[in-house]
């Protein structure tokens, strides 16, 4: 190597170390790179004291943010607070100062030039509940969501009720547009995505089945002051009402009905589980599966998959219900006969009526009975209770007895009996007479088993 091209080597190499340094001095100093932005606003040059002083001030704005979300004529104001949305001042103050900080020597360089040139924009780091936000989706989502209603023949007046489009809010696509919407902070309205769901039978569809003649109905009651429990109600026989049985079909209730879940619309009220009443999502879905039973069976159907409560039911009669669990127990019976059925189902105050129709009049008539009822007295449970004295008995709880019965179903033509069906033999179980026996000695006993003191002695 000649002396000059040592010394163009040197001086290349001596540049290079010059360059360097004065990128480099952003990560020996204590500022935030030439170049980064939080938000837009340009931060470089700034410590990073003054950065999160510069964050603190804009939390006040994040703070006031707001937004009217909307469906239609349905509005829903949001509020940042309602969901402590804030401007997380120090996480952001520490991703714009760990720009050009990160990687290797070489790899901050690249980043520190790229930012003098091009610019880096970091957004602010902002927190929220997501439990609060979950809750106010979960609020529009019941205001919003409604299930499509089937054509279907009215019960109680007889003409043909119109189908009608359901909806439901998209949850998973509205929470981010939420978010962007007030991390933008100049947007005052946002649309909701909400999904149509179309109805699976229409006006068109009933008519060309030709279905006019009511085979049967059966009705019962329930408590309208039970808001939760009413709903389910409703909410499934929405569901299955209109629903179009084609011949040689089976109809699965849990298929129809769907998940009972928050998710599927459905609330939280008693049913049971392991014999006894509990909450849980869903209750009182059991009334709408044992009511479609009885309109089944006069009809004269068949059943194909039925289960009968652990428990005797208030609304109908022993060996008359069917339990449905989504997932574990269904209810499903097969239309055999030549031609469609329709089932309809309606709630008129706090009365659900369910029906079955066809094309012809019924060529039979159908009764059900029940036959060879036994009573199941209940057991008798003791309990020992240390507030009782002992030979002291209290009753804590009644028992009830439980029953087995025997369920037919007589099919008779012209006043003549042709066939006579035995459809079960169910057991309900009694529920145990609770009874407190005391263990607690009585206070001349506590007296009398004390040691007498000993007396003194004198010589």
């Amino acid at each position: 190597m000649t002396r000059k091209t040592r010394l163009v080597a040197a001086f290349v190499i001596v540049a290079l170390v010059m360059a360097v340094a004065v990128a480099a001095r952003p990560l020996i100093g204590g500022a935030v790179c030439a170049g980064v932005a939080v938000e837009g606003v340009a931060v470089g040059g700034l410590g990073r004291d003054e950065l999160v002083q510069l964050l603190t001030a804009w939390r006040q704005d994040y703070g006031r943010r707001h937004v009217v979300v909307y469906y239609g004529d349905t509005s829903f104001p949001l509020d940042a607070a309602s969901i402590d949305y804030d401007l997380d001042a120090e996480a952001t103050a520490d991703e714009a100062f760990a720009y050009g900080r990160r990687g290797s020597p070489w790899e901050r360089l690249q980043s520190i030039v790229a930012a003098r040139r091009e610019g880096y924009v970091i957004p602010a780091r902002v927190r929220y509940d997501d439990a609060k936000l979950a809750a106010l989706l979960a609020a529009w989502q019941e205001t919003i969501d409604r299930p499509p209603r089937n054509a279907a023949i009215s019960l109680e007046e007889g003409g043909i009720v119109p189908q009608e489009q359901g909806r439901k809010l998209n949850v998973a696509a509205a929470k981010p547009l939420v978010l962007q919407a007030l991390r933008a902070g100049d947007v005052s309205e946002l649309p909701l995505p909400v999904t149509p769901i179309y109805p699976a039978v229409t006006v068109a569809d009933l008519r060309q089945t030709g279905i006019k003649e009511i085979w049967s109905s059966f009705t019962t009651a329930f408590d309208a002051a039970d808001a939760n429990r009413s709903a389910n109600i409703r909410l499934s026989a929405r569901r299955i009402n209109g629903y179009i049985l084609y011949p040689g079909q089976v109809f699965s209730f849990n298929q129809v009905v769907g998940p009972r879940d928050r998710e599927h619309g459905f609330k939280e009220a008693l049913e049971i589980v392991g014999g006894e009443f509990v909450p849980g999502i869903g209750g009182g879905v059991c009334q709408v599966s044992s009511t479609l039973y009885n309109a089944v069976l006069l009809a004269n159907l068949t059943i194909v998959e039925r289960t009968n409560h652990s428990k005797p039911l208030g609304y109908v009669s022993l060996g008359r219900d069917a339990t449905v669990a989504y997932g574990v127990l269904d209810f499903k019976f097969a239309n055999d006969t030549g031609a469609p059925v329709i089932i309809l189902a309606e709630t008129v105050k706090d009365k659900l009526k369910v029906g079955i129709v066809g094309r012809e009049p019924l060529p039979v008539a159908v009764e059900v009975v029940a036959a060879d009822r036994q009573v199941i007295p209940p057991a008798v449970v003791k309990k020992q209770d240390p507030e009782l004295f002992l030979g002291e008995t209290r009753v804590d709880k009644q028992g009830k007895p439980g029953y087995e019965v025997t369920t037919l179903r007589v099919v008779s033509a012209g006043g003549r009996e042709i066939r006579r069906e035995t459809l079960a033999r169910d057991r309900y179980l009694p529920e145990n007479t609770i009874v407190k026996v005391g263990t607690k000695l009585p206070p001349f006993s506590q007296r009398s088993a004390a040691p007498a003191p000993e007396k003194s002695r004198q010589n």
